[in-house]
């Protein structure tokens, strides 16, 4: 009698114990995770950043009529000359964004896709962004009214605030709910050819 209640007991302590080495497991594999979707929203948020920087303070360079230099500007899209690559010739660019999960390529549903146009060449970035807003000043720092179609008043932008969000393309799931790991940016941007220093 005593050594089937060893047996018995000994099949508690190992039960527990094979309980307790699988939740450790699920909590390293879930950190994992996580690190791995943290690590990759980020990523693709500075990826996103560099971009816009880029792209937008060449906006107007080597353009020389300044009705010319933006086209169109609106709180979620925006059309723009400028040389890129300093060689002389000048580009056209559209920043547009897409719908939500247009394409369900990702697991989140406020995905939106980010077209990116230049010279007639559409490059479509599933990167996670959630939200991608510009907004216009004029060299008072007021802000101009979107959207901005009128000649005299693309003119008169001067900076251009541009603010988005990252969020990671597949969820992160506790035991609690289903979360998002997410990065915000925001810039100030103050193309030097748009205050017609530089042409």
């Amino acid at each position: 009698m005593s050594a089937m209640m060893d047996y018995i007991a000994a099949g508690i302590i190992f039960g527990v114990l094979a309980f307790t080495v699988a939740r450790v497991q699920i909590n390293i594999n879930s950190m994992m995770y996580q690190n791995t979707f943290n690590i990759t929203t980020q990523a693709n948020a500075v990826q996103l950043a560099r971009q816009l920087e880029f792209d937008f303070l060449k906006m107007g360079y080597h353009v020389t009529d300044k009705y010319r230099r933006v086209y169109n500007a609106d709180t979620s899209s925006i059309t723009f000359r400028g040389s890129l690559l300093n060689n002389n010739s000048v580009d056209s660019l559209i920043y547009t964004v897409g719908g939500t999960n247009v394409i369900t390529w990702t697991a989140n549903p406020n995905d939106r896709r980010l077209h990116r146009n230049m010279n007639g060449a559409t490059v479509y970035q599933l990167i996670g962004l959630t939200q991608l807003l510009f907004s216009y000043y004029d060299s008072n720092f007021v802000r101009i009214n979107t959207p901005i179609t009128n000649r005299d008043s693309l003119a008169k932008i001067r900076a251009i605030n541009v603010k988005f969000r990252v969020e990671s393309t597949d969820p992160v799931y506790t035991s609690y709910d289903t979360t998002w790991f997410s990065v915000s940016w925001e810039k100030l941007l103050f193309p030097r050819n748009l205050n017609q220093l530089n042409y």
